[in-house]
C-alpha cells in the first residue's frame, strides 16, 4: 500500500500556518498513556477527516483505528519538529497479508499531538526488509521505499506535506501478548509487540509542487505496537 496525498489550501496559507507553529516539541520524559474513550473518539475522528481529504489513506486509515480500539498504549516522544508545538505522542502498527505471501508485511507510524484535540500528524509507511523489521527512506535510494505524509488540521481545512529526504527504521521486538478482550473485526487478529522506531524527514513538500514544509525527527526508542493480520477474505486491510 502506498499512500497518495492531496492538499487543501494554498502556500500563502501554508506559510502563515507554519510561522504560528514554528516550535520544537516538549522533551518532557517519556510516558505512555491508554486513551480515554472521548480521547480515542477524536482521535479516530480526525483520522477520518484525513481519510476524506485523502482517499488513499482510507485502508490504512481504518487499520490504524483498530489499533486505537484495541487499547494500544501511546508514547510520549521527544519528537524535534515545525509542524507543532507538541509534544506528540506514537505508536507502531504492523500489517501481515495472510493472503498476499509476495506481499511483506507493512510497517507504519503514526504520531500526533494533543490526544483530547489532535491537529497535527506524522504518518509513515514501509514495506518489511525482513518479516520483523523496516528500513527505507524517503528518496528512494536505498533499502526499502518508505512513504510518508505530515498533515495540519484547522477546522475543515487539511494541510499535508509529502516527506522528500530522510529515513526511517522500525524493528519488532518480538510479540508481547495478544490484544485482551478487544475483538477484532472478522478476518483480523490482533496481537501486541514493542517496536524499535527511529526517523528522520529532512525535507517536505506540497503535493502542489511548493517546498518548505515542515520536518520531523525522532532519535528512536522502544514504542508500543500492534500487529494487525489479515485474512485473504479480510474486509479491511
Amino acid at each position: 500500500m502506498r499512500i497518495v496525498s492531496v492538499c487543501q489550501g494554498t502556500a500563502t496559507v501554508m506559510l502563515a500556518l507554519l510561522a504560528a507553529c514554528s516550535s520544537s516539541s516538549s522533551t518532557a520524559p517519556k510516558t505512555t498513556l491508554h486513551l480515554t474513550a472521548p480521547q480515542a473518539a477524536a482521535l479516530t475522528q480526525r483520522l477520518q477527516q484525513i481519510a476524506a481529504a485523502n482517499p488513499a489513506f482510507g485502508d490504512l486509515a481504518d487499520s490504524i483505528a483498530i489499533g486505537i480500539k484495541s487499547g494500544v498504549g501511546v508514547t510520549q516522544i521527544d519528537l524535534t519538529t515545525d509542524l507543532g508545538a507538541g509534544p506528540f505522542y506514537a505508536f507502531g502498527l504492523k500489517r501481515v497479508f495472510s493472503g498476499a505471501p509476495s506481499f511483506g508485511p507493512d510497517f507504519d507510524i503514526l504520531a500526533f499531538d494533543n490526544p483530547s484535540d489532535p491537529q497535527n500528524f506524522i504518518l509513515i509507511d514501509v514495506f518489511a526488509s525482513s518479516s520483523d523489521a523496516a528500513n527505507g527512506s524517503f528518496d528512494g535510494t536505498s533499502g526499502s521505499n518508505a512513504t510518508g505524509v505530515l498533515f495540519q488540521l484547522s477546522g475543515d481545512s487539511t494541510l499535508t506535506w509529502v516527506p522528500t529526504h530522510g529515513v526511517v527504521s522500525i524493528v519488532g521486538r518480538g510479540s508481547s501478548g495478544d490484544c485482551g478482550s478487544y475483538q477484532p473485526p472478522t478476518g483480523i487478529t490482533c496481537a501486541q509487540e514493542t517496536m524499535g522506531i527511529s526517523f528522520s524527514v529532512t525535507s517536505t513538500m506540497l503535493s502542489t509542487g511548493a517546498s518548505g514544509g515542515p520536518t520531523a525527527s525522532f532519535a528512536g526508542a522502544d514504542l508500543t505496537g500492534i500487529v494487525l493480520t489479515f485474512s485473504p477474505n479480510s474486509p479491511i486491510q
